[in-house]
């Protein structure tokens, strides 16, 4: 069976009949890897497969994929996600690094489609694709040698509308859709449109395990405080996508029921120190989930998420193992190096850090017994760690 009709609704970007020609989201790269905006009025490749079955294989062979297999594409599913969210296919969101290819919004949805997304989820794929693409994020370090990942942090009403999992298990695996596809879907962006391939245009020595599908919601029914991004001057009423550029991922464990809040708050504190080993000097970002029981345990006792944000900016430092000029940077000061055994041969630098570095999300179990934090810190010192928009859904 051949191609040889254009739906009309998808302009000339749509191929043959559902199921077995495909809506092609490598033609979708090849076109917006092109610098100049001009290049998306060219005709997009048309791809024929024999089988739906046959997909996968040719989406391996196409590199549509960064390893794991994708959903196909088809007329059917993009064109009832361009049905849903009442955009023009065309709008251009922005480019995206390292290959600077143009995120329209029908090559998002493409790759959307490929995550398993449903149409609802879309609206939050294309609030993050815009977080990626401002300039301010400044992502060329999540593509150096250091190998730090995006992760993406959706709040407010979406999180409870979209099913997102957010109690145990909440950075997965944990069976939540919502998590797992826009994950992937932001993940297959940077790859088909930024053409983010290892040994190519990014050069991460290690890679990060998250990098596969790095979504997660914040809990609503069980935390104390407003979303999160009213730390960012968005209404509680609405919802939001907070991008970060995470290097290092750690869990902490806060004994609260047997040291206190105050000692707990230190424990927080300290562990930007533990963490922040890249440089002491310009701006850094410092996420902490805590689990709904810790959260609650702080504003029982009157802490609202500013003031409890504003208690571990007060008591933490940026550490730092000078070999990055750190004395030429920010507020760095010498400091001692504490490891008495077998002390550094340069020297230990600390900065202090801004309430604007430091943010509280809550999820995760419950967990009563045993206060528990995964504190998320950004990469670099480069652009902003991290950008929030607001999620426009259609009327």
């Amino acid at each position: 069976m051949r191609c040889n009709a254009q739906h009309p609704a998808m302009r000339t970007r749509v191929c043959g009949l559902w199921p077995s020609h495909l809506h092609s989201a490598a033609a979708f790269a090849m076109i917006s890897c092109n610098s100049g905006i001009a290049e998306m009025t060219r005709q997009a490749e048309i791809h024929q497969i024999d089988s739906i079955e046959n997909f996968a294989e040719f989406a391996y062979a196409q590199e549509w994929t960064d390893g794991l297999p994708v959903f196909p594409p088809t007329r059917k599913v993009v064109t009832a996600m361009l049905d849903y969210i009442k955009r023009d296919a065309d709008e251009v969101l922005g480019t995206i690094f390292p290959g600077d290819g143009v995120a329209t919004i029908e090559n998002v949805i493409a790759n959307c489609a490929m995550a398993g997304c449903l149409p609802e989820h879309v609206p939050v794929v294309i609030a993050a694709v815009q977080c990626i693409a401002d300039p301010t994020l400044l992502i060329t370090t999540t593509q150096s040698t250091g190998s730090a990942s995006l992760c993406t942090i959706v709040s407010g009403p979406a999180v409870g509308a979209l099913k997102f999992h957010t109690r145990e298990w909440i950075f997965g695996p944990n069976g939540g859709r919502a998590n797992a596809a826009i994950g992937r879907a932001v993940r297959l962006i940077l790859w088909n449109i930024g053409r983010a391939h290892p040994g190519k245009l990014i050069k991460g020595t290690m890679g990060h395990p998250a990098s596969w599908s790095y979504c997660i919601g914040e809990e609503q029914e069980l935390s104390p405080w407003a979303p999160m991004h009213t730390d960012f001057g968005i209404a509680a009423s609405e919802s939001a996508v907070t991008v970060m550029k995470v290097g290092e991922h750690s869990q902490v464990a806060v004994p609260i029921n047997t040291v206190g809040l105050n000692e707990s708050i230190t424990l927080l504190a300290r562990n930007i120190g533990r963490l922040g080993i890249t440089t002491s000097g310009g701006k850094r970002g410092f996420v902490f989930v805590l689990n709904p029981s810790l959260a609650r345990s702080f504003a029982d006792v009157g802490y609202s998420r500013e003031k409890l944000r504003s208690a571990i900016a007060e008591r933490a430092f940026k550490y730092s193992y000078d070999w990055q000029n750190d004395s030429k940077q920010g507020e760095s000061v010498p400091f001692d190096d504490m490891d008495r055994k077998t002390p550094t041969e340069r020297k230990m630098f600390v900065a202090p850090v801004a309430l604007d570095e430091v943010y509280v999300v809550v999820g995760g179990g419950v967990a009563p017994q045993m206060g528990q934090c995964v504190s998320l810190s950004s990469r670099s010192s480069a652009g902003r760690p991290f950008v929030t928009k607001p999620i426009k859904f259609p009327a």
